[in-house]
C-alpha cells in the first residue's frame, strides 16, 4: 500500500492571508462631566458613659460618604465643613460648647468605586467641632482628587465633665461639603 500526500499551495496561500490581513479599527469615547458633588451620613453615632466621679472622654465615630462625579482635571476638588448643637438633654442641663473634638479622620474607595483619594490640606487632628453657626473645614480634595465615591470616618471626641447631669444628651452634627479645595 502506499501512501500519497497531496500538498494545495494555493489553499495554504490563502489561509495564511486570511489570518495575516485585518483592518484597524479606531474606537471614540466622550465622557461627559457630570454634575454630583454631595455628602451623606452612612450612620447614626451615638456613646454612653457611665460617671464614676472624674472628667470623661467618649468618643462617637460619624460616617461619611462623598460623592464627586464631576470628573474636573482642573477647576475641582471640595472640602468639607463641620458644625455642630450643644450637647443638651432638652432639660436645660449642657456639655461645654467646647466639648467635641475631632481626633482623626480616615478615608477609603467606597466598595466598588475606582476612586482617587482626596489630597488633603486640612489640618484636622484635635479639631474642635464648632458651635453653629460658626463652621470648620475638616478635610478638602485637591483638583483631580477626591473622585469617585469616597467612605470618610470621622472621629470625634467628646469631654463630658464630672459634674454632668445623668440624662440623655443629644446633639446635631452638620457636615456640608463645597465646590474647591
Amino acid at each position: 500500500m502506499v501512501r500519497r500526500i497531496l500538498i494545495i499551495p494555493i489553499a495554504v496561500a490563502a489561509l495564511v492571508a486570511a489570518v495575516g490581513a485585518g483592518a484597524a479599527i479606531t474606537v471614540n469615547a466622550t465622557v461627559a462631566t457630570g454634575s454630583t458633588l454631595s455628602v451623606s451620613s452612612l450612620n447614626a453615632p451615638t456613646f454612653s458613659l457611665t460617671l464614676n466621679g472624674d472628667d470623661q472622654t467618649a468618643t462617637y465615630q460619624a460616617q461619611l460618604q462623598v460623592v464627586d462625579a464631576r470628573g474636573l482635571a482642573t477647576g475641582g476638588g471640595w472640602n468639607l465643613t463641620i458644625t455642630s448643637t450643644q450637647f443638651s438633654d432638652g432639660a436645660g442641663h449642657t456639655f461645654p460648647t467646647a466639648a467635641s473634638a475631632i481626633s482623626t479622620v480616615t478615608d477609603s474607595c467606597h466598595t466598588g468605586s475606582t476612586c482617587t483619594q482626596p489630597t488633603n490640606s486640612v489640618s484636622n487632628t484635635n479639631l474642635a467641632v464648632p458651635i453653629s453657626p460658626t463652621m470648620t473645614k475638616f478635610l478638602n480634595g485637591a483638583t483631580a482628587t477626591g473622585l469617585g465615591r469616597i467612605d470618610v470616618d470621622v472621629n470625634v471626641n467628646v469631654a463630658v465633665p464630672a459634674n454632668t447631669i445623668a440624662a440623655s444628651y443629644s446633639s446635631t452634627l452638620t457636615v456640608a461639603i463645597a465646590a474647591g479645595p
